[in-house]
Formats: structure tokens, C-alpha cells, sequence
């Protein structure tokens, strides 16, 4: 289920565990730059320089930063540019929102070929692609869970969801592909994650990253 580049997004906040196992933890700027000059004046006029301007290319300070590449189409004219015609790895940020706000998500060790999706410790500004993966809909599976937390049983709730897959030019904001599919499942989780807020009580299914890691390949790594 979803998860600040050098510092990362606020950690779910509880972790519930299937009834019976062990718990475990889990866990524009721009630059401005003027001179100006007055000559002296003599009894026949005077001389005075003119002023001049330079804006820095404009480049995301956190991961968080690109949630407007994701909902707006609006790129960082200072990230780096993408040519899908190179035959190398174009690095990507994988931006996750599972229906309440965007965040950057680094999945597990093994879920993508390294250098495929950058992480937690590597800089926003660094990617030519962005990947965002948003919740749209809900609905009910009929299905209850038995769950645990520090002891007490409680039951959830498990929810089918769709989502929304795009591939988006860092630089530019142009959208490459977008997919909208469903995550659909009869079985209880293992485990549950929640955020400060969040009904603990409902769980929803959501789409994993072997999930469309195949239908983002063409773009990283073509």
C-alpha cells in the first residue's frame, strides 16, 4: 500500500497487524541581479547606466514541490530534459497520493531496477520524469478483517480502489501516458498503515508498484 527527498514525508503514523502475528514496527526562486550608475553630472547633462534582470531556471526545493507537475501540468523549466530517443536510464519521481495529499514514495529494495525511481536521499531536481500515482475511487468488498494493536482485536473493513497512473516530463509538465486501472483483492492484509486521521477501521486495497512497473519502463528505461 502508499508511502522528502533528502528528508521523507511524514511516516505513517500506526501500524495494525493481522490478529494472531507478532507486532512489528514498521514504520519561483529566482535571482535578481540589477546594477546601476549615475555619472556626474557637468553643466552640459549627465550619463546614468540602465539596469538588467536574470532570472535562475526555476528547479523543485523538496520532493513535495512536484505535486503541481502531477495535478497541474506544470513543469521546472531548471530539471533536467528529457529525450526518450537516448537509450539510457531517465530517472524518475514517484509521487503517490492515496486520496487525502501527494507525497514522494520510494518503494522497496527490488520492486524497480536500480536508478529506475529516485529515493528519500536523492535531490527533486535530479529527475526528468515524474510518476504519479493517484487514488479516485472506493468501494466496499463486503469482507471484514480480524486485526490486532498493542493486544486489543479490532476489526476493518477492506475496500477495493481505482487508480490513476501518469508519466509526466519533469522539465516540461507534458504528459506522456496515463493509465487508470483497479486494485482489487479478497484476502485480509497482513498488515495496515494509517495516518494521523485516517478511519483505522477501513482498509484499501491499492495498486503496487510490480503492479505498473512494466507500463512505466518505456519511459525510464527505453
Amino acid at each position: 500500500m502508499s508511502s522528502t527527498p533528502a528528508t521523507p514525508p511524514t511516516p505513517r503514523a500506526r501500524v495494525w497487524i493481522t490478529a494472531g502475528l507478532l507486532g512489528v514496527a514498521l514504520s519561483g526562486c529566482s535571482s535578481l541581479t540589477g546594477s546601476t550608475g549615475g555619472g556626474a553630472e557637468g553643466d552640459n547633462g549627465g550619463a546614468q547606466s540602465t539596469s538588467s534582470a536574470a532570472v535562475a531556471p526555476e528547479v523543485p526545493a523538496t520532493s513535495l514541490d512536484l505535486e503541481r507537475v502531477c495535478t497541474d501540468g506544470l513543469g521546472y523549466s531548471g530539471m533536467p530534459a528529457y529525450d526518450r530517443t537516448k537509450k539510457t536510464v531517465h530517472p524518475a519521481m514517484l509521487m503517490n497520493n492515496p486520496g487525502d495529499s501527494w507525497s514522494q514514495f520510494e518503494p522497496p529494495a527490488g520492486d524497480f531496477p536500480k536508478g529506475w525511481i529516485l529515493g528519500y536521499s536523492d535531490k527533486p531536481a535530479d529527475a526528468e520524469l515524474v510518476v504519479c500515482v493517484e487514488r479516485t475511487k472506493e468501494s466496499p468488498t463486503g469482507k471484514k478483517c480480524d486485526m490486532e494493536s498493542d493486544g486489543k482485536p479490532f476489526t476493518v473493513s477492506t475496500y477495493n480502489t481505482s487508480y490513476r497512473l501518469k508519466v509526466v516530463e519533469a522539465r516540461t509538465g507534458k504528459e506522456l501516458y496515463k493509465h487508470t486501472g483497479e486494485a482489487k483483492s479478497d484476502e485480509c492484509p497482513m498488515y495496515i498503515f494509517t495516518s494521523e486521521g485516517e478511519d483505522k477501521d477501513k482498509y484499501y486495497n491499492e495498486v503496487r508498484p510490480k503492479d505498473y512497473r512494466k507500463r512505466v519502463q518505456p519511459f525510464i528505461a527505453p
